[in-house]
């Protein structure tokens, strides 16, 4: 046997290739090293021979102990090939795999024919069960599609949606956010649906522009925040842009209203019931992120848009807003804590170091199983209350508050400590000589640097005047313009 042949693994083939393979093999006198031949028969079949199955076979066909009629019937008394039988290439077992992916679509299938059927019941209703609606909403697959969710999202914020004006460029152009609204939608392009024609994607993006600052312009108390144009895109594309203006307005005022103050202080205090809820759901996690000071910024993004800068699939974005539109304002981080539970293998896989955790936690896969995780975070609300995390959550504001301000008291004394040394420096014959060098805040390089080409070029016309008043011939060798 060659050595190749030794080190192969498996050989599938099966009983009626043998039997036609040996009739060479017994017509053959000489029985030469034929045995790469049998290598070339791997046919998929249930009927699964391995490598040492077929060298034995071989061996004996070699030695004329098989008859061409009893090879086969000695070959099924071996039952040859139980033995990795449960090899991935058996057609039989492909076969009950692909059977069973079928019967799960089928049932899928099933299951949102009904679920359709159910909220359908539900809109049409009079009067409207809210709670059903909602509960709907929250329950897997959410509102399944775009056509039922503009039926339903409208109910759900309990919005009048029978009568809205559109607003003209001209006012759009005018208003003191416009331009930064303009650059932040000319970066949504991953949002938009990737077959989409060019032409339309530009008209969209006027759209958007056009919400966005007609929510700002009659709502001046509201402002305008870095990804707040990726909740308006989802409701541009699922609503429309008459609509979808109405339910961003809604949401801009409930949902959204802490994000758009002057301050981010009360986004900040909503990021920190990150870890009080963590902390009571795995204690060893929350240690491992707590000692890692990585914080909360990982999170911002996913709690100020919904989710919609992180995910890049729309089907997980809209089923996300499904979730949030149903329940209470605060439900993006208990979802934040579900997926860094999910997450933990990852998380403790890395170094405890800021840098790594951030990186690891920034991530957020479009393959999270993201039904599971909307449970996780319905269960969490439900033992955790905000109530209950609300006078921890608190101590923690207040202690990162004052963190916080320590250190930049003490940023700010180690800026008047470099002042002092820099004018102690500067109180030389060079500050005596160039005292407006203090009135800046330069470093003591650069201090230096302009004091250094002030005194050349002082020297310069110095010596330039006396040579030109002394017609010294010395002098005016090394004068340009003598």
């Amino acid at each position: 046997m060659d050595d190749s042949c030794e080190n192969s693994n498996l050989m599938s083939t099966t009983v009626e290739d043998i039997t036609r393979e040996s009739s060479n093999l017994l017509d053959d006198d000489d029985c030469q090293d034929d045995d790469d031949s049998i290598n070339e028969y791997q046919v998929l079949s249930s009927d699964v021979i391995t490598y040492r199955g077929i060298e034995s076979i071989t061996h004996d066909l070699k030695n004329h102990h098989y008859g061409k009629d009893s090879l086969k019937e000695d070959l099924e008394e071996r039952e040859i090939g139980k033995v990795d039988f449960f090899d991935e290439n058996n057609r039989s077992f492909n076969k009950k795999k692909k059977r069973k992916s079928v019967e799960e679509s089928e049932e899928e299938q099933e299951f949102f024919s009904r679920k359709i059927n159910q909220i359908k019941n539900v809109l049409s209703s009079d009067p409207l069960d809210l709670e059903k609606l909602r509960e709907l909403a929250i329950e897997k697959g959410g509102l399944v599609n775009d056509e039922i969710r503009k039926k339903a999202w409208p109910l759900l914020m309990q919005v009048d949606v029978s009568d809205s004006k559109s607003i003209s460029s001209m006012d759009v152009k005018l208003h003191k956010d416009y331009n930064q609204v303009v650059m932040d939608v000319n970066r949504t392009l991953k949002r938009f649906p990737p077959d989409i024609d060019e032409s339309y994607r530009y008209v969209l993006m006027d759209q958007l522009t056009a919400l966005i600052v007609r929510v700002l312009d009659k709502n001046p108390e509201l402002h305008y925040y870095q990804g707040y144009h990726d909740v308006a895109i989802t409701f541009l594309l699922v609503m429309g842009e008459r609509v979808g203006y109405e339910l961003v307005e809604r949401l801009s005022l409930t949902h959204l209203n802490e994000f758009m103050r002057p301050s981010m202080e009360r986004t900040t205090y909503y990021l920190t019931y990150l870890y009080p809820i963590l902390k009571r759901a795995n204690k060893k996690l929350y240690n491992y992120l707590i000692k890692s000071k990585v914080g909360t910024v990982f999170c911002l993004p996913w709690l100020i848009t919904w989710y919609a800068h992180t995910l890049s699939d729309y089907r997980n974005v809209v089923r996300l807003y499904d979730f949030f539109l149903a329940t209470p304002y605060l439900m993006p981080m208990y979802i934040a804590v579900a997926i860094v539970l999910h997450r933990e293998k990852d998380i403790l896989a890395e170094e405890c170091d800021m840098a790594m955790q951030h990186f690891v936690l920034s991530q957020v896969p479009d393959s999270l199983p993201f039904e599971e995780i909307l449970m996780k975070a319905s269960e969490l609300y439900s033992l955790y209350s905000p109530d209950e995390m609300q006078p921890e959550v608190e101590r923690m504001f207040k202690d990162k508050a004052r963190e916080e301000e320590e250190e930049r008291k003490a940023a700010l004394e180690r800026r008047k400590k470099l002042y002092v040394s820099s004018k102690i420096v500067s109180s030389g014959v060079f500050g005596i000589l160039f005292p407006f060098t203090d009135k800046f805040y330069l470093s003591h390089r650069q201090k230096n640097c302009i004091k250094m080409l002030a005194f050349a070029f002082v020297a310069t016309v110095a010596t330039g005047i006396y040579g030109y008043y002394s017609n010294s011939p010395y002098l005016k060798g090394y004068i340009p313009w003598s």
